[in-house]
């Protein structure tokens, strides 16, 4: 009894006692959105055992209400990492409609940001339809157009007014779409003219693959309505389905730059370096890091930066990081591309101005996202340095460097023989190294062909597109590659089998899809993978130009499947 007394007095002094280091107290919510009446949750945290006492919730009270408040204390242990934290969970439902804010709430000397509430009014098309036991409110972000690849936001709510069981929602699928769903299924109560509905609510992320009329489907819900005045009754079935909906999706403008197609609501470069550029220095590494962030687009649809060549500078990239976060907003992807900048001398080093264009999907024209140049006075290296400064050194290392060659070569030593023995032998060394290449690129140019022919699965034009599809939505430039090879060959482009992507690129007059191609080629084959290849892009394009073959014939050919 005294051991349990005693740890209990323990636990209390914890709990009452304040951190002697300082702690963090933040806010934050789950919709930032709302209708008039709903109800959303205010989480506030503090980084530590709050005792008894609890935040001044009366700033809320000016533009929310408070329906319900909780709290929790917690301790939690992973990894040997402790955490011990408060939080207040609050349901809150606005006073008014339009712009609110959650003003900054004060706790034990800390502050929390304030945030963002957009309230606004419920629909005549909602007010219409609260008769209904279940009835769906469907909304598409309004925009002044759509072009493919670009976002389209979709909110899906459905209201109820009974209790029900098994609820289900069908799967949301858009066809010739890709769809990124933007969080979990949330449920929520609002009040409608004095009548409480509860809701379920899910968003997502449609990103047009292809131009032209986008159809999103109708959704249907299934339920079971329980029987209040019968516990036995089985209950009976409902159903209700969303009206579907028509977008005129546009392809990619003709003013658009020859580059990756990217929609988006905001694009942004960033960068930074390892080390000052004051303090480059030949022959040794410094690290730049260039981050491309975009408002409305999935991280894994952003090309790599495209980096110019420079005389005096090599490039090692590293693996290009890319992620995506789904906000209110939809999602905002980030590309973060790592790379080792080697001096190769001494002298004025000009890393030139890096440009992306980007379209701005809510103006509709193209704009530039930059870096700007940089100028760097790259220092002689260490180990040369050390040669100037001390000359017996400098000049015991050139008399190192020319006697074993004089030495290693035959017949006498004058310098008419020395240089024509040397000639020789570089001259039959590069000889030998070009006939073993050109056989080289002779057999791999003749392999593929012969082995596509006894391997490959004969498939037609429609499933090696959707083949190809596939293909650019997973970014594996290997598979893009040869998927593109067998739709081409399938679809018959070229009278002669088509075996590497020059040939292709020859099939088309439009510059656009040369390029692509060509960003494809330099991403298989270049050794330092800076290539801009977009599989989506590609894809779009391939969609919108027709090769020449199918130009100079009257009837249309079967390049697609129908969509």
């Amino acid at each position: 009894m005294v051991r349990r007394l005693t740890v209990f007095l323990l636990f209390s002094l914890i709990l009452l006692a304040r951190p002697a280091l300082a702690t963090g107290f933040s806010a934050s919510v789950d919709r930032k959105q709302i209708s008039e009446q709903d109800t959303f949750t205010l989480i506030l945290r503090y980084e530590a055992q709050a005792g008894f006492s609890s935040p001044d919730l009366d700033p809320l009270q000016q533009d929310f209400q408070v329906l319900n408040q909780q709290r929790s204390n917690q301790f939690r242990s992973i990894n040997g990492k402790t955490e011990s934290f408060t939080e207040w969970t609050l349901t809150l439902t606005p006073k008014r409609t339009g712009q609110l804010t959650i003003p900054a709430l004060a706790y034990d000397g800390e502050h929390s940001d304030p945030i963002s509430i957009q309230v606004s009014q419920v629909t005549d098309d909602v007010k219409a339809q609260q008769e209904k036991e279940f009835f769906f409110d469907i909304s598409i972000s309004q925009q002044p157009h759509y072009y493919v690849q670009g976002q389209i936001l979709y909110t899906e709510k459905l209201y109820f007014s009974v209790n029900h069981d098994n609820a289900s929602l069908s799967e949301f699928q858009v066809t010739d779409a890709r769809v990124q769903p933007l969080g979990d299924v949330r449920q929520y109560t609002t009040v409608i003219n004095g009548q409480r509905f509860g809701v379920y609510e899910r968003r997502y992320a449609i990103f047009p693959e292809v131009s032209g009329e986008l159809v999103i489907p109708g959704q249907r819900f299934n339920a079971i309505v329980n029987n209040p005045y019968d516990r036995w009754d089985r209950g009976r079935q409902a159903a209700v389905v969303s009206k579907p909906i028509r977008l005129q999706i546009l392809p990619i403008p003709d003013n658009y730059p020859q580059a990756p197609w990217l929609p988006a609501a905001g694009l942004q470069l960033t960068e930074s370096f390892s080390a000052d550029l004051d303090n480059w220095r030949a022959g040794e590494p410094v690290t730049r890091t260039i981050t491309v962030t975009a408002r409305g687009l999935p991280g894994s649809q952003l090309p790599a930066v495209p980096l110019p060549a420079i005389d005096q500078l090599r490039y090692y990239p590293d693996q290009t990081q890319q992620n995506e976060e789904a906000t209110e907003d939809g999602l905002n992807g980030t590309s973060v591309q790592t790379m080792a900048l080697v001096p190769t001398r001494a002298g004025q080093l000009v890393l030139p101005e890096i440009r992306i264009p980007w379209w701005n999907s809510r103006e509709g024209k193209v704009e530039y996202a930059v870096l700007p140049a940089h100028s760097a006075e790259i220092q002689p290296a260490r180990n040369s340095r050390a040669a100037a400064d001390n000359p017996s050194v400098a000049g015991a290392d050139r008399s190192q460097q020319t006697t074993p060659l004089s030495a290693a070569l035959p017949g006498p030593r004058e310098p008419g023989h020395i240089a024509l023995w040397w000639w020789l032998l570089l001259g039959l060394s590069l000889l030998l190294n070009l006939l073993l290449a050109l056989l080289l690129i002779r057999r791999r140019r003749q392999q593929p062909a012969s082995e596509a022919e006894d391997t490959a699965p004969q498939l037609s034009s429609p499933a090696a597109w959707k083949a190809l599809t596939q293909a650019c939505r997973g970014q594996d430039a290997a598979a893009i590659h040869q998927a593109l090879l067998q739709w081409a060959n399938a679809s018959a482009l070229s009278a002669q089998p088509l075996v590497n992507l020059h040939q292709l690129a020859a099939c088309y007059s439009e510059p656009a899809v040369k390029a692509a191609l060509a960003e494809l080629d330099a991403e298989l084959f270049s050794g330092l993978r800076n290539s801009a290849c977009n599989g989506q892009n590609l894809l779009a394009l391939l969609k919108q130009h027709k090769p020449l073959a199918a130009a100079a014939s009257t009837a249309e050919p079967a390049l697609y499947p129908a969509s």
